[in-house]
């Protein structure tokens, strides 16, 4: 804002500072008398629009002056031959079709806030021009004539000085209800959904005050990563425990009972593993993709899984398993969850 206010001419900077510190239409701004504004209470009165006697809103509001925005209102104020704040040169209201626009494309310019510059031959009869990203033009690669280096700005529009002002308010953490009256919308999504324009870093912002300070024990080490198995390699037989004989009892043989096998969508109810058409049976990876060792001990016996309840009522998971294997740690991660 303050390259764009500084590349303005003297006489419009007044009129796009308050657009921009209040987000007044400019139907507003061209109607806003010097009665609307007081200086000491630091109000201003927005009552009437162009030459209507009412706003858009319907109703007359009462805004207050940022202070960066006071000298801007008082040099204008000083100015001013009539009884309009941002008049024309005699005094007389501006009319309805001030192309504000064009004024600003040309601070844009001046400003270097642009898209592109258009490097064009000075000497008519060449007809050079090449779009390029600098300004610095040099000469003409025909005729070796000196360039101009045309700015092409950014296609912004006056009414989106006021879109800057809902923007910048939520950017700054100002309430949403605040933004809603400063810029008099009868409906807050509204303000968050137009003039809400918030990017990446701005949503990572926010993200980032997320902070629970989770102790170092809850803090997952590179070493404890390293170590442990990969989880779909620990739900399924290993193969040290693949030529074990049980009874398919869990606890029976008086180890913990490990988790054997789970379904592809997770640990499915308990159930009967028979070739019944209306029992659940617990499907697994194909045997070609297992090792041999854990082929074997999945031929040999087929675990199930089935659900319990502690005495404190949370809900427990135990499985059939050979007496021996590694799957013990899993299980026992389970049970204190």
């Amino acid at each position: 804002m303050p390259r764009l206010l500084t590349a303005l001419d003297a006489r419009w900077r007044p009129i796009f500072a308050t657009a921009i510190y209040t987000g007044l239409r400019r139907g507003e701004l061209l109607a806003l008398r010097k009665a609307d504004v007081d200086l000491d209470a630091g109000t201003i009165a927005v009552c009437r629009s162009h030459g209507n006697a009412t706003t858009k809103g319907g109703h007359a509001d009462l805004l207050p002056i940022a202070e960066e925005l006071r000298p801007y209102l008082r040099a204008a104020l000083d100015s001013s031959p009539s009884e309009f704040v941002f008049p024309r040169a005699d005094g007389r209201r501006q009319p309805e079709n001030l192309d504000l626009r064009r004024v600003l494309r040309r601070a844009l310019g001046r400003a270097g806030i642009v898209t592109a510059y258009i490097h064009k031959c000075r000497r008519r009869s060449c007809g050079y021009r090449r779009r390029e990203a600098n300004p610095e033009a040099g000469r003409c690669p025909r005729c070796r004539m000196k360039l101009w280096a045309i700015p092409i700005p950014r296609p912004i529009r006056f009414h989106d000085c006021r879109h800057t002002t809902g923007t910048l308010l939520l950017k700054a953490g100002v309430p949403l209800a605040t933004v809603q009256r400063i810029l008099r919308h009868s409906d807050p999504a509204i303000t968050s959904e137009v003039y809400g324009h918030l990017d990446l870093e701005d949503m990572r912002a926010g993200i980032n005050r997320l902070s629970f300070q989770p102790s170092r024990k809850a803090l997952p080490s590179a070493a404890s990563a390293k170590k442990g198995p990969p989880f779909a390699a620990s739900l399924l037989l290993s193969a040290g425990g693949g030529e074990s004989e049980g009874s398919g009892v869990p606890g029976e043989d008086g180890g913990t009972p490990d988790p054997f096998m789970v379904g592809a969508t997770g640990f499915e109810p308990a159930t009967t593993c028979t070739p019944s058409k209306c029992a659940t049976r617990l499907r697994h990876a194909p045997m070609n993709d297992l090792c041999p060792a854990a082929a074997r001990g999945v031929k040999a016996k087929i675990g199930v899984t089935a659900y319990s309840s502690l005495p404190d009522g949370s809900a427990a998971v135990a499985a059939s398993a050979p007496a021996s294997g590694p799957g013990s740690p899993l299980l026992s991660a389970l049970l204190s969850t």
